[in-house]
């Protein structure tokens, strides 16, 4: 086994030494011969033996005898830690691929420390402390021991895509000040247009302050009126400058230049009472999300935290072929035929 062990830091070491590059070569080929039932014959591993013993017998005999009586042990012990703490940083690079982050698919995980994202940029949420007239601490009990979830919620309530045909559903949950949920729009609206066929996309507004009521109200009267303009006042909300998006003045020069020419009559709708009581019900329906903050993005029986890579909600669909599980499948199916092949047909 010291010839793993030798491969790896001879191989790292043969990229800035041409000296090492030989040592490398013989230690992949004791690797492979052993991997494939043969006698190693570069005779590496007692070369590496006698040096590290020989290394110890000067100044510490004693452990030089140690050394080299219990030899294959610690050349068994560090190979095995080195091959976890391998499987380790590839299960954990397969999360990030596959999830955005190094755990896994829980929200527990999705918040733990990743070294392929240090600065936890993808798990980034604006916590929803304030929101829908909560205290911290209420939201802190809501949220419990228990995940964000879908089940139960009518989402009919809210503004929703609805495509030719329905294989996959990606509920959005957001809010237009919150510097996590603007990142994520442009993602979510790319994979909205790739799958425009098959995606169902619902879009969930978590006013987090009492002014962003008030675009609650405007959108669901622009819902009624024409869903289309409703997307494009979406967009133009999450694009705007976030003072603006605070400015209901400004929200209503956003809200003119929607292509709309009746901002007046949605001003007035967001007076009605059938508004205020959808508005009052999306409420009821977002306390039972269970959300801990925005952006809460859940991809069919998937939740995910904090803006995403495209590829990672992309996974989540009916409609994706996993070409990575594909290739990674082929990679060791090739080789363990080569494998196969050495230790019966080349014995020597």
């Amino acid at each position: 086994m010291i010839c793993f062990l030798a491969l790896i830091v001879f191989g790292i070491l043969g990229i800035f030494s041409a000296s090492h590059r030989k040592l490398a070569q013989e230690a992949f080929d004791c690797v492979f011969r052993k991997m494939t039932l043969r006698k190693c014959h570069t005779g590496l591993d007692l070369r590496l033996k006698s040096s590290i013993t020989g290394k110890f017998m000067e100044n510490h005999p004693r452990s030089a005898q140690i050394i080299y009586h219990r030899f294959e042990f610690l050349s068994w012990t560090f190979t095995l830690l080195l091959l976890l703490s391998m499987v380790w940083s590839g299960y954990s690079g397969y999360n990030y691929y596959v999830y955005g982050n190094c755990n896994g698919p829980s929200v527990d995980d999705q918040q733990g420390l990743c070294l392929f994202d240090p600065t936890g940029a993808h798990s980034q949420i604006t916590k929803a402390d304030q929101a829908l007239s909560c205290s911290a601490e209420d939201i802190e009990e809501q949220i419990s021991g228990t995940e964000p979830t879908i089940k139960g919620v009518d989402l009919s309530l809210f503004p929703t895509y609805n495509p030719k045909e329905v294989k996959d559903q990606l509920v959005y949950v957001g809010c237009y000040t919150c510097p996590n949920t603007r990142k994520v729009n442009a993602v979510i609206n790319e994979l909205a247009t790739k799958n425009k066929d098959t995606l169902k996309l619902v879009f969930v507004h978590l006013p987090l302050h009492k002014e962003d009521e008030l675009i609650s109200l405007i959108e669901n009267c622009l819902y009624q009126e024409n869903p289309n303009e409703f997307w494009q006042f979406h967009n133009a909300l999450m694009q705007a400058p976030v003072d603006e998006v605070k400015n209901k003045e400004k929200v209503l020069n956003v809200l003119k230049g929607s292509k709309t020419e009746e901002a007046q009559k949605i001003m007035t709708c967001t007076e009605s009472e059938e508004i205020k009581s959808l508005f009052g019900k999306q409420l009821y329906e977002i306390q039972k999300m269970n959300l801990e903050g925005t952006p809460t993005i859940f991809v069919n029986d998937q939740v995910f935290i904090g803006p995403k890579q495209l590829r990672v909600y992309e996974r989540q669909l009916s409609t994706n072929i996993d070409w990575f599980g594909y290739g990674l499948v082929g990679l060791v199916a090739l080789i363990i035929l080569i494998m196969v092949y050495y230790a019966i047909f080349k014995r020597d």
